[in-house]
């Protein structure tokens, strides 16, 4: 039988002391696991005002009810203070680390304090110690990870977390990446790495009834295409050609779309080159990495002399649509190989590829010129190597008086979904608590996908009601650490079942999304006395109607005002965006 509640384990770096206890069943209870979690401990822990960069601000790892049973639930959630916004964030990092955590039987490993050397946290066999990584110390994420890997599970930092550039982050078997500048606050703490490796076999509570929801949540999956058909067979670049074909593709620091070589970076085409093999995390099915196995058809196929580092290419992990998008469209960069070896460089150094795409966008708009496949993966390094650059766009930006150009929410830049067309996602964007994550709420499925409710992507009437419903799941899903993109088949009414089934927790569909909900309302407050307000629940300026040649397709102003107080009357917030004592009380919050 699983337990469903199990350890929190603190470890203070400066004593190298560790304290194990219990966690509260409580917790679990009104914030499930993950997300959730992190961010009540992260609340608890510390107050908003805190230096992201200072020993008490805690790296939270959680993992959830279901991280390792059920399909698509294997990832971990990273919480602390963002040092790159300054706001509270979360991070769904897929992989196998939480399954592990969860073998270990550990809820939320929390990791405070500065060591005094180099050093990892390493949890083996129910043990939690602090180790001297000195050798480990100056090493990008492949040779850490190498060095690591025969011991369990590793997330680590490269040499842009030991510099603390901010828009570095934690790693997960050299592969899987987050977001917010957490790898900073690593590097700060000289904390190399945490490696875990469970030992407890994991059984459900209802193993017959656990199957049968098994079997359910698989054939769901099967039926969704974009899992099924799309992520299966090309990744996340399975997204190029739709949303080149609906003009959703921003290019060149958004000052333009429709970008005309958007085939030479489709899933269809980098299939059609490269022999590719899937790369899965435990226990999915969909194997949405790609590795890729053999570059000599690509060559074949296109001419081209097959160059030594054409043939490194050989056993990399194909990028992801954001990074496709971040050093290829962004840039009008149309090399496939460049982009490849520029994703590569950025989860080597740890460096988020949004960001450090975006930023070096900027640059190549501040500075009216391209950047050439050498120069990227120049400034990439220099970046890595702590670069003023590696501060983030708008810090960057900043300093040279010109925020203008910088597209961001709150100091995260945006993604490579076009929110001028995609209007359910701009509101999302605004109102989301890390900043400009896409994640926090998806929108692309119901709005570019149909699923699973079509929208009207052109307007905002009608959105805010159903964004908050979207970003009570999202937090639901990033709870139970469920995989980002399970979002495209499961609900709160399957999720409940689940845990029933599986952890033996009676939570009904309705308590489920009050506890995304509870989750949310806690990150706004905390945001709030962050210094955060109403102000920066907004968009760049090039993103509105009559600012940078949008005449007929950027964002009306009112309109996106009126939808804005619409969602916080949804909320139960004011019409300064924060939330009214009967809400709190409502949800039990008292911040």
């Amino acid at each position: 039988m699983a337990r469903w509640t199990g350890k929190t384990v603190y470890v203070d770096l400066d004593t190298e002391s560790v304290n194990i206890v219990e966690t509260d069943e409580k917790l679990i209870l009104r914030y499930l696991g993950g997300r959730g979690l992190g961010v009540k401990l992260l609340s608890e822990l510390t107050g908003p005002d805190i230096d992201p960069l200072s020993p008490t601000n805690p790296l939270i790892f959680t993992s959830g009810p279901l991280s390792g049973l059920a399909p698509m639930a294997s990832g971990v959630v990273l919480t602390s203070k963002s040092p790159l916004t300054g706001t509270i964030f979360s991070w769904n990092i897929t992989g196998g680390f939480g399954s592990e955590l969860k073998k270990a039987e550990i809820d939320a490993l929390v990791v405070t304090g500065t060591a005094n050397r180099p050093s990892y946290v390493e949890i083996i066999e129910g043990n939690v110690e602090v180790v001297p990584a000195e050798q480990l110390w100056g090493k990008n994420v492949k040779a850490c990870t190498e060095s690591l890997e025969n011991k369990g599970r590793v997330a680590c930092i490269g040499r842009a977390g030991e510099k603390q550039v901010l828009i570095s982050s934690f790693v997960v078997d050299s592969v899987h990446i987050g977001r917010g500048g957490l790898g900073a606050i690593a590097g700060s703490k000289m904390l190399k790495a945490v490696v875990v490796k469970g030992e407890k076999e994991l059984l459900p509570f209802d193993p017959e009834g656990f199957r049968e929801l098994e079997i359910r949540v698989l054939k769901l999956f099967d039926a969704s295409p974009m899992l099924s058909k799309g992520l299966s067979n090309y990744g996340t670049s399975a997204l190029v050609k739709l949303l080149d074909y609906m003009n959703l593709i921003p290019s060149k620091n958004f000052t333009g779309n429709n970008p005309p070589f958007a085939d030479a970076l489709s899933g269809e085409y980098i299939k059609s080159v490269f022999k590719l093999e899937k790369e899965s995390c435990p226990g999915c099915p969909l194997g949405c990495k790609k590795r890729i196995k053999e570059t000599a058809q690509m060559f074949k196929k296109t001419g081209q002399v097959l160059t030594e580092g054409q043939t490194l290419l050989e056993g990399q992990i194909l990028p992801d649509y954001d990074s496709i998008w971040a050093f290829g469209f962004n840039l009008e960069n149309p090399d496939i190989t460049s982009v490849i070896k520029a994703d590569r460089i950025c989860k080597d150094y740890g460096l988020d590829p949004i960001s450090a795409g975006s930023v070096l966008g900027a640059c190549a708009e501040l500075k009216s010129r391209m950047i050439n496949a050498n120069g990227l993966e120049f400034l990439l390094s220099k970046i890595g190597e702590g670069s003023k650059l590696g501060n983030g766009t708008r810090r960057y930006l900043s300093s040279l008086g010109r925020t203008d150009l910088s597209m961001d929410v709150k100091g995260l830049e945006l993604g490579g979904f076009d929110p001028r067309g995609i209007r359910g996602q701009a509101l999302a964007y605004a109102t989301s608590s890390h900043g400009g994550d896409y994640l926090t709420a998806f929108m692309i499925g119901p709005e570019v996908l149909g699923k699973p409710v079509s929208l009207n992507r052109l307007s905002l009437k009608g959105k805010a009601g159903i964004l908050q419903v979207f970003e009570n799941l999202t937090a639901v899903l990033d709870s139970f650490v469920f995989c980002p993109y399970s979002g495209f088949a499961l609900d709160e009414e399957l999720g409940s079942a689940l845990l029933l089934s599986a952890a033996g927790m009676e939570i009904s569909p309705a308590e489920l999304l009050r506890i995304g909900e509870r989750t949310y309302n806690l990150e706004r407050m905390y945001n709030l006395k962050a210094g955060f307000t109403r102000k920066e629940d907004t968009l760049p300026e090039r993103l509105f109607e009559n600012n940078g040649g949008n005449e007929g397709y950027g964002i009306p102003r009112q309109e996106f005002e009126a939808a804005l107080q619409e969602y916080y009357h949804y909320r139960g917030w004011n019409e300064e965006g924060v939330p009214r004592p009967e809400k709190l009380k409502e949800l039990e919050i008292n911040f």
